[in-house]
């Protein structure tokens, strides 16, 4: 269960989110060098903070808009993972959750470099510190199993909240990696209209895949 809940929830929000971002327009201003729209994408999808996109050229509340999106299916993806688990958890404990991962994630450096550049087409490398995110759950749940037996906990709410306060606790704790995974990513030059401004920027081909690969990137899969 727990491999399938960043999966399904990037597929259910990566694509709708950078959406808000219409790629039409005419008059297009600021043409911003292709690693600076995947510092953007970085920490826009990891560290879940929009400045670097807004400085882009992005609608600020554009902007806000697809964090906020991003938070909400990413809290309602847990729940429903959870719940299919037959472990149903409430949205404040699926916050929790997200805001260690976030926490968690804030603290990963990373580094962006142009392999190569052209008018209209750019590749560029995106190498990032991760963390073991599958191991965080898996260490959780057996710890949560071994704590219930001596106690004899027999709610099952707090079976619950041992459960969550050691997944919590568990990617306060976790290790960052001494070395940096990377992957590739290709972009075009686009014209994106947002808010009452068009901006022409080295986008990525494929949003869906840009989001789902940067979080596969730093949670080692």
């Amino acid at each position: 269960m727990k491999s399938m809940i960043l999966k399904k929830a990037l597929a259910c929000v990566i694509l709708s989110s950078l959406l808000l971002f219409s790629l039409n327009g005419c008059g297009a201003r600021n043409i911003k060098d292709p690693d600076k729209t995947m510092d953007a994408f970085y920490q826009m999808m990891i560290y879940q903070d929009c400045n670097a996109m807004t400085d882009l050229g992005i609608d600020a509340k554009e902007s806000k808009a697809t964090v906020e999106e991003y938070q909400s299916a990413m809290i309602s993806t847990f729940q429903k993972e959870f719940s299919a688990a037959g472990v149903a958890i409430t949205k404040d404990q699926a916050n929790d959750i997200l805001d260690a991962i976030k926490d968690k994630f804030s603290q990963l450096d990373y580094k962006i470099s142009i392999l190569k550049e052209g008018k209209k087409e750019a590749t560029v490398r995106v190498s990032s510190h991760y963390i073991d995110y599958l191991k965080i759950f898996k260490e959780a749940k057996i710890e949560t199993i071994n704590q219930l037996k001596p106690q004899h906990i027999e709610k099952l709410s707090d079976a619950k909240k041992q459960l969550v306060s050691n997944i919590i606790t568990g990617f306060h704790n976790a290790e960052i990696s001494s070395n940096m995974h990377s992957k590739i990513f290709h972009l075009k030059l686009q014209k994106i209209k947002t808010g009452k401004e068009t901006v022409k920027v080295f986008f990525p081909t494929d949003y869906e895949k840009t989001g789902s690969d940067l979080i596969r990137l730093v949670t080692k899969q």
